[in-house]
């Protein structure tokens, strides 16, 4: 399975070449821009990105260039997808850092090929994150009830919690939310810490309802419709989750995103913080 970001202003666009890769057995994750495409990049650690060159704020190439100069993304496999076939774009996207330059629509074989060169490789750089997910996937043992979190920190001088008491608060504070606001619970639900970034990902989250929606719809139409759906009730909760992320860590949140993959079930809130929390 090879990870790959979708970064394009044209939504349609950017969710239907998702949903095409998703639909090949990949894990996919889709922005909408590219000042958005920095922020998640850090977190998901694409192996291939998918980028659109002309985007409004960070264009595609400012945000290559920018991903280049990044050590994390040395390696990454970058291809510009656009509709501009000019000689002088594909030079720009090529010097900016691209490996490939392809051209809207983007055919089935064209997208086959490009897959079938990414090899799927952990390495040094991911450490952080895997060590992240490691911790937090011990079981339910490690939620830690807000209560309890409170009571913890009123007795430190610091005032603060660990990152594992921090994720771990989250991880309970989530859960019974999915209780009270969907009538379901996941026990397989991770939280992990990348500097400024909270990464949520909780497993095998569709229920009953969506799975027979998405088969009893034109299968693209499905899968639209419950992601739509889930992106607009996660939106409404929005205040609630924030809440529990800043009351274990006492940082605001500054923007959230949300996605949520229909042949996999798994869903992920990216969480981007005012500041780095302070753990004890």
């Amino acid at each position: 399975m090879v990870r790959v970001l979708i970064v394009d202003d044209n939504r349609d666009g950017a969710d239907a070449l998702g949903l095409l890769v998703e639909e090949l057995g990949n894990q996919v994750h889709v922005t909408y821009g590219g000042r958005q495409a920095l922020e998640v990049a850090s977190a998901f650690r694409p192996d291939l990105m998918l980028v659109d060159l002309v985007m409004p704020e960070v264009d595609g190439f400012n945000l290559v260039s920018r991903l280049r100069q990044d050590p994390l993304f040395a390696k990454s496999k970058i291809v510009a997808v656009t509709g501009q076939k000019g000689e002088e774009h594909t030079s720009l996207a090529l010097t900016a850092g691209c490996n490939q330059v392809i051209f809207k629509p983007a055919g089935l074989s064209e997208i086959k090929a490009i897959l079938a060169g990414v090899v799927p490789t952990p390495s040094a750089d991911l450490l952080p994150s895997l060590i992240g997910i490691a911790r937090a996937n011990k079981g339910i043992e490690e939620r830690l009830p807000i209560e309890k979190a409170r009571r913890i920190r009123s007795e430190r001088k610091s005032k603060s919690l660990t990152q594992s008491e921090s994720e771990a608060a989250i991880c309970d504070g989530i859960t019974r939310f999915q209780e009270e606001y969907f009538g379901w619970r996941s026990e397989k639900l991770q939280a992990f810490f990348i500097k400024d970034i909270l990464l949520i990902r909780i497993a095998g989250v569709l229920t009953l309802a969506e799975r027979q929606l998405g088969r009893s719809l034109h299968p693209n139409s499905g899968r639209d419709l419950i992601k739509q759906s889930r992106k607009q009730l996660t939106e409404m909760a929005r205040p609630m989750l924030e809440s529990i992320v800043h009351e274990a860590t006492g940082v605001k949140v500054k923007s959230l995103h949300h996605d949520l993959s229909t042949v996999s079930g798994e869903e992920v809130i990216l969480f981007t913080l005012m500041e780095a929390p302070h753990f004890e």
